[in-house]
């Protein structure tokens, strides 16, 4: 079994549709795009999208088959089995970013495709992050969630790896830890409705028995230690 078998053995869904969040940071674009691939070489009806903000389409490729950034042009477009669609807003004022459609309509643009991933968080190009308040944005219709830390920030000091943090602790087991149990960190917005994992990215990185390490930490969500470049886990 590889990293994506494993992935989606993990957050797979009783409901017909499944409806992914991806939270955290360290490699949520990329994990967003290996999984759109992943269910439409199956044959599924794929939507990408974002509760809050990707890279524009104008500039980053997210590999699927057609990308809609106008809203009548996306409810116009019926999709076929093994396509895989890209929708979001423009951002007025940032051309390198695009936004998430507007809140009226998010329940909606699910409407008509089996596997539905939204990019839910924010971190800025860090690997890893404490919340604020206002994220992550997991909606109601969310099923399952995945939540990230990007192994890159494995050894340096928090306060330039973490998003939200200023502390000069350095990041290590212990402190992946404390993300876990702290109600800003890793889980928040997770509840009992998701078929939720804590996915630890970059495993290439670091040694072996810190990867392995990981996966010893205490949480009530399965644990995967894998690479998302590679598709290769521990």
């Amino acid at each position: 079994m590889d990293l994506l078998d494993k992935i989606d053995s993990l957050i797979k869904s009783d409901s017909n549709k499944l409806i992914i969040g991806i939270t955290g940071a360290g490699g949520k674009t990329t994990t967003m795009i290996a999984l759109g691939q992943y269910y439409r070489d199956q044959g599924k009806k794929v939507l990408l999208s974002t509760t809050t903000k990707v890279q524009s389409p104008r500039f980053y490729n997210f590999e699927v088959n057609h990308v809609f950034i106008d809203e009548s042009e996306f409810f116009n477009h019926t999709p076929k089995n093994g396509e895989s669609v890209l929708f979001v807003e423009k951002h007025i004022m940032n051309a390198k970013k695009a936004i998430a459609p507007r809140d009226e309509i998010l329940s909606i643009i699910t409407n008509n495709y089996d596997v539905v991933i939204f990019e839910a968080d924010g971190a800025r190009c860090l690997p890893c992050k404490i919340h604020s308040d206002r994220d992550p944005v997991i909606t109601k219709d969310m099923n399952a969630i995945i939540a990230m830390v990007g192994l890159s920030s494995y050894g340096d000091m928090a306060a330039n790896v973490v998003m939200g943090e200023n502390s000069t602790q350095i990041v290590d087991i212990d402190y992946y830890q404390n993300l876990i149990d702290d109600e800003r960190g890793l889980l928040k917005g997770i509840n009992e409705n998701h078929n939720a994992i804590i996915f630890f990215n970059q495993f290439d990185l670091i040694d072996d028995k810190v990867a392995d390490s990981l996966k010893h930490l205490k949480t009530d969500y399965p644990i995967v230690v894998g690479s998302i470049e590679k598709n290769i886990m521990l």
